[in-house]
């Protein structure tokens, strides 16, 4: 049992998973800071979420849309951040970076899709504090894209 264990600790994949996990760190770091002042620090307000609210005839408060451009703005950063990471540190693949790039913003925006839903979700409907319900997204999201990111973006050659 000992031997499995220090395996399973010496493996590629649990080395890729805490290294994952340390970029995550930082991209969370990020991401949250950059949120947090968005959205509590600054409380900026988009010019365009007035236009967006009433082209969807008001069923979304102008409020909840600048949460929502405020957590895509955070979450870009941070997804930038995390490519130049795990392409270099977690994965150790630099090749196509091009190709690499496309695929891991494509899943970083699914990702921001699923985020932005579960914020509505929790912030909207169950009336969460903004910035819990910004963890819990950013958790969940996080365990889908790693294991998309690995055996996809990163999939070495």
């Amino acid at each position: 049992m000992k031997q499995r264990i220090n395996d399973l600790i010496r493996s590629n994949s649990i080395k890729q998973l805490i290294k994952y996990g340390m970029v995550g760190i930082v991209g969370l770091v990020i991401d949250m800071g950059v949120y947090y002042l968005l959205v509590n620090k600054f409380s900026v307000h988009y010019p365009f979420s007035t236009h967006i609210s009433s082209l969807l005839g008001g069923k979304m408060s102008v409020g909840m849309l600048d949460i929502l451009i405020s957590n895509i703005i955070s979450s870009t950063l941070a997804v930038i951040n995390n490519f130049i990471l795990n392409s270099y540190f977690t994965f150790k693949v630099t090749d196509n970076k091009l190709k690499r790039f496309t695929s891991f913003a494509c899943i970083a925006i699914i990702g921001m899709i699923i985020s932005s839903m579960l914020l509505t979700l929790f912030i909207g409907v169950i009336k969460m504090d903004d910035m819990l319900a910004k963890a819990f997204a950013i958790c969940i999201v996080a365990a889908i894209q790693f294991l998309i990111n690995k055996f996809f973006t990163f999939k070495q050659q």
